[in-house]
């Protein structure tokens, strides 16, 4: 895949149950100071043809208080994006089970950087721990 190019929000399916709010305050920050321009592209795969919001999730929701309907994307096969693949496709799956479809989604999940890592930072880690222990994913 490896293309770049505008991508409607609404059409992401985020793969992060939260956001940091440290993260967000920064990128809006970036918006006040008309800046946003300078913020890096956003990572964006498709998980069972769908397109998956993979990084930069507060750089979309920002975009997506501002009014924005597209964001500048980076499209990449979800098999060269660092990470475990099985954990995106998990997180892709069970998304809608949690009420996150889209980016607005996230309004009442943006939460302070300590329970961002309580909360999204070690669910992670102990899902790779019990689904990919062993396994090499």
């Amino acid at each position: 895949m490896n293309k770049s190019g505008f991508v409607r929000i609404d059409a992401l399916r985020p793969n992060n149950w939260y956001i940091n709010k440290a993260k967000l305050e920064s990128v809006r920050s970036a918006w006040r100071q008309g800046q946003q321009a300078s913020l890096p592209p956003v990572l964006v795969t498709l998980i069972y043809g769908e397109l998956s919001l993979i990084d930069g999730h507060a750089r979309t929701y920002a975009a997506y208080e501002n009014g924005m309907t597209e964001i500048f994307a980076i499209f990449e096969d979800l098999h060269e994006i660092e990470g475990s693949t099985a954990l995106y496709e998990h997180i892709h799956r069970a998304g809608p089970d949690r009420g996150i479809r889209n980016i607005a989604d996230l309004k009442n999940w943006i939460v302070d950087p300590h329970e961002y890592e309580r909360l999204w930072i070690d669910y992670c880690r102990a899902w790779l721990l019990e689904h990919e222990a062993g396994h090499g994913g």
